[in-house]
């Protein structure tokens, strides 16, 4: 009989590319997964990994393997996903993955809604987790969440991408930030010129390397934008809230700040539709796509992101 914990080592180092990715996953140290699965290559005598380069890819026995072991444990991942689908949402746990580019107001709004839509009795427990895209994005290959709210499409096949938000980009201001023009609504070109004319702007900006900077670079680079950054961040919030406290203006996704434009703490300055699309994803594993929490999470997000679009038709 073969040792089950060996081939399922095997399993996930296949999966995940290497055994220093597979034994960070797994939560061992790196020599002895090595080791474990050396023990497994003289069980089955056969060698199941060769060295390119820096890198570990499988034999042909090795794939040969591997596939088996894929039908075997991706049967048990299925069980699993049926006996979650039996179980009541108020016994669930939904972990959520949040990229750092991504403003937690604006998920907390999504799993509010979420929550609203199941009775106290019936309600899952959430859990929300923060990190770089892509350690999240591996966490999520591997299971260890259910959904990931990020600003990067999905390429791996085993991941879907449930819902995508495209909304505009805004000038954002304090509502008592007094325009050196007396119109209100003035269209791209207009407002991009008050800015360069007035005595220097001070600017929010998220922190360099984040998608959303980059795109303020560019846009400032085409309409050769000045001033002074007067404040960067790494927490969308933290801009949203230094704007209204009238430190500077920011260029901000509609979906960050559409609760503050309603409650009139901020307001926009030039085009409502924005100067340019930014764009926000909702994942899943693929197995996941049929879980009809992760599908009632999908709805929730799509609202949340409508209203945004919505505001800026009213406005």
């Amino acid at each position: 009989m073969y040792n089950f914990n060996h081939l399922y080592y095997f399993y996930i180092t296949a999966k995940s590319g290497g055994v220093n990715a597979a034994a960070k996953h797994l939560r061992i140290s790196q020599p002895s997964l090595s080791s474990q699965l050396k023990v497994l290559e003289r069980t089955l005598n056969i060698r199941l990994f060769h060295r390119v380069g820096r890198n570990n890819e499988l034999t042909p026995a090795g794939s040969v393997i591997f596939g088996f072991c894929r039908q075997m444990f991706e049967i048990s991942e299925a069980m699993g996903e049926l006996l979650s689908e039996q179980v009541p949402s108020s016994a669930r746990r939904i972990n959520i993955g949040v990229s750092d580019e991504v403003d937690r107001p604006f998920v907390v709004e999504v799993v509010s809604l979420f929550l609203k839509k199941h009775g106290l009795a019936q309600r899952p427990k959430v859990t929300v987790v923060s990190g770089n895209h892509e350690q999240l994005t591996e966490r999520l290959r591997f299971r260890e969440l259910d959904a990931l709210v990020t600003q990067q499409s999905m390429i791996d096949p085993e991941l879907r991408n449930l819902e995508r938000a495209e909304v505009p980009v805004v000038l954002t201001c304090s509502n008592r930030w007094k325009m050196r023009s007396n119109k209100k609504n003035l269209n791209a070109a207009a407002a991009v010129k008050e800015i360069i004319g007035g005595e220097g702007a001070q600017w929010l900006m998220p922190s360099t390397g984040f998608k959303l900077r980059a795109e303020i670079d560019q846009f400032f680079e085409v309409n050769q934008l000045k001033g002074r950054i007067a404040f960067e961040s790494d927490v969308i919030a933290s801009l949203v809230r230094s704007v209204i406290d009238e430190v500077g203006l920011a260029f901000l996704p509609l979906i960050y700040v559409a609760r503050e434009i309603r409650e009139k703490a901020i307001r926009i300055i030039g085009p409502k539709d924005g100067y340019w699309n930014y764009r926000v994803w909702l994942s899943c594993h693929t197995q996941s796509k049929n879980d009809p929490l992760i599908k009632a999470l999908a709805v929730s997000f799509k609202e949340i992101c409508d209203q945004s679009t919505k505001l800026s038709i009213k406005h």
